[in-house]
């Protein structure tokens, strides 16, 4: 966050700058901790026959029973998004020769889940109706903009808090009006590590799911005028 050039230039030319003719730049760090709110979630259903067309329908008719048990579980349809669809063959190598097998087809999903407690539930709804592959669990804050604005104002508190020890410290007269603030944003949250259920998926109980925490940076460079 930069101060427009015209801010600068009053400052500059102020009659303050009489009285506080020497500046220090100060480095503030804000951080706040926050718990997601929503998770996206990857499902997958993988069939194989030696007839493409029926490998895709088979593949569409449970993937279709997959998402029909989703949405009963008061998921929106919009939450619900298609990633990846593939058909390829399949072969085996017999004797130096590949022969083909059959045809693959695989349809991987997105779920936005809004309601982490049901993370669990969802997975188990998903595999006792036919998924059977799952990838990462990616944790969200859904107001990350929020949040980050709050760290923001502790980092500059932290910022004007060393200015005016410093000053005590060299007995200097400080401006409290800062000349110049610059925010350094470059990643603002630090995500807590994705979890990954096993790639193929058996017809068992999904695991408890433990969520973590975000940490959300913010950093900001403030310019301080003394005497």
């Amino acid at each position: 966050m930069h101060f427009p050039y015209r801010y600068q230039q009053i400052q500059q030319y102020s009659p303050y700058r009489n009285y506080y003719p020497y500046t220090m730049t100060i480095e503030g760090e804000g951080q706040i901790k926050v718990r997601p709110d929503q998770a996206i979630i990857t499902l997958g259903v993988v069939t194989e026959n030696p007839n493409a067309q029926i490998a895709q329908q088979e593949n569409a008719a449970i993937s279709n029973s997959v998402i029909n048990a989703l949405k009963q579980m008061a998921i929106d349809d919009n939450d619900i998004r298609t990633t990846i669809y593939t058909v390829n063959p399949r072969y085996d190598f017999i004797e130096g020769q590949s022969i083909l097998r059959g045809y693959e087809v695989e349809h991987h999903f997105e779920v936005t889940v809004k309601d982490l407690e049901s993370i669990g539930i969802v997975y188990d709804t998903a595999i006792k109706n036919g998924a059977n592959r799952s990838g990462m669990i990616q944790f969200l804050v859904s107001q990350q903009d929020y949040f980050y604005r709050e760290a923001l104002q502790s980092a500059i508190q932290n910022a004007k808090e060393k200015a005016v020890g410093i000053a005590k410290t060299i007995s200097a007269s400080l401006n409290p009006m800062p000349i110049k603030i610059t925010e350094q944003r470059d990643e603002p949250i630090r995500p807590f590590p994705s979890f990954s259920v096993t790639a193929t998926v058996s017809k068992q109980e999904a695991p408890p799911i433990q969520t973590g925490a975000f940490t959300i940076d913010a950093r900001v460079k403030i310019v301080y005028a003394y005497s």
